[in-house]
């Protein structure tokens, strides 16, 4: 059975270019189920039913959900997509050039610093890519408006630092596996 209110609000959260991810950052610092996403997988050839209805497809995998318009067979990367893995290989390039762990990035207690950013956007080549790409050449600014504002990044409560989520991970992950010897 669809929850009406949880619906408005996954409905207000996609529409923004948001994703829904299988986890959240809790007010106390640390992942949780997020209901958001449960209730769309609980239900979602209703969900689905629903963006189609709208001109929308609705895509789902087990660790987020996220719109976009028109067909999904049709469509290539999208432009916001496009920025995120930019910046997600800037962001990469700081993490292995520095011998840090991909924990750093993903762990609910690790994260990137403020600190961490201003030296990310102090790297040789970092304005010049972010231009390219048609970003703010302040690399926190590109962040927050790509990242942190589509849930592709959560900023933890409580250590102030920023963690990818799932969906960031995934992008992350997606994004490296051609660097991977095996």
């Amino acid at each position: 059975m669809i929850d009406l209110h949880s619906s408005v609000e996954i409905y207000d959260h996609l529409m923004n270019g948001r994703i829904v991810n299988k986890r959240r950052l809790g007010s106390h610092g640390s992942f949780e189920p997020n209901p958001m996403f449960e209730e769309v997988i609980k239900n979602l050839d209703v969900y689905k039913n629903q963006y189609d209805m709208c001109g929308f497809s609705l895509l789902a995998n087990t660790e987020f959900i996220y719109i976009i318009k028109g067909n999904a067979y049709e469509l290539g990367k999208t432009e916001i997509a496009m920025k995120a893995y930019c910046l997600l290989l800037i962001i990469g390039k700081y993490v292995t050039s520095h011998n840090y762990k991909v924990d750093k990035l993903n762990s609910a207690s690790g994260g990137l610093t403020l600190s961490d950013i201003d030296k990310i956007g102090l790297l040789q080549d970092t304005a010049e890519i972010l231009q390219r790409a048609g970003m703010n050449e302040d690399m926190f600014k590109s962040i927050k408006s790509t990242l942190i504002e589509r849930q592709i990044m959560f900023e933890n409560p409580i250590t102030q630092n920023f963690v990818l989520s799932d969906s960031g991970m995934a992008f992350y992950e997606e994004l490296t596996a051609d660097f991977i010897v095996g």
